[in-house]
């Protein structure tokens, strides 16, 4: 099967597998919604791109109004439902669709999060363009992203293979510092950048929609 054109079907194979994996650093992973929850507001409604089976949705919940969870397959999204209603939160939506979708207007969402997606995006910064239209004025996008383009050569190569070979979805081998252009260059400006974990080399940023 090839998952070039069709990455929904991907991750809807692999939909069981992915959701009975444990987080891999869980100190880590409690740091930063930690953090995450100090820039959020009760009256935010926040958008999460590419939410999986909802883990972050649902606990991030309790710190916002409303919480929309999107993602391509149908697959992870009934996992995501499950888990929502086993935990009883009732302030946060999932819908199969993308950013860009219209029915999303502009200035719909105090905060936008994407967690480990971007590298997905085969146009980054058409993806930052969108995601800034939908946040309101001084909003804040936060996101976390696998940088495949500062690992080994060997890495680059295998991916971007797999990718093109269609045994992958499309992978973009993504800098930090690429990020980091793509996101001045869309309007906006980083508040915070931290790695929570000393497994990786993946940073979360916090950005501020600035014009």
């Amino acid at each position: 099967m090839l998952f070039r054109e069709s990455p929904e079907k991907f991750w809807n194979l692999i939909a069981s597998k992915y959701a009975a994996s444990p987080i891999a650093d869980i100190a880590a992973y409690e740091k930063k919604i930690a953090k995450l929850k100090s820039y959020l507001s009760p009256t935010d409604h926040l958008l999460d791109i590419g939410c999986g089976t909802g883990t972050q949705c649902d606990d991030l919940a309790s710190n916002v109004k409303q919480v929309t969870g999107i993602d391509i397959s149908g697959k992870l999204l009934a996992i995501a439902e499950q888990r929502r209603g086993e935990r009883k939160i009732d302030n946060v939506e999932f819908i199969q669709t993308t950013v860009f979708d219209a029915r999303f207007e502009p200035g719909s969402f105090d905060v936008v999060t994407a967690f480990y997606v971007l590298h997905f995006f085969e146009d980054i910064d058409a993806a930052f363009g969108r995601i800034h239209g939908l946040l309101r004025p001084d909003g804040l996008f936060i996101l976390e992203t696998a940088c495949l383009g500062e690992k080994g050569k060997i890495t680059g190569k295998f991916v971007r293979l797999g990718g093109k070979l269609g045994f992958l979805p499309l992978i973009n081998l993504l800098t930090t510092r690429q990020i980091e252009q793509a996101l001045e260059q869309a309007g906006f400006g980083i508040v915070d950048k931290t790695k929570f974990s000393e497994s990786n080399d993946e940073y979360t940023l916090i950005a501020r929609k600035l014009k």
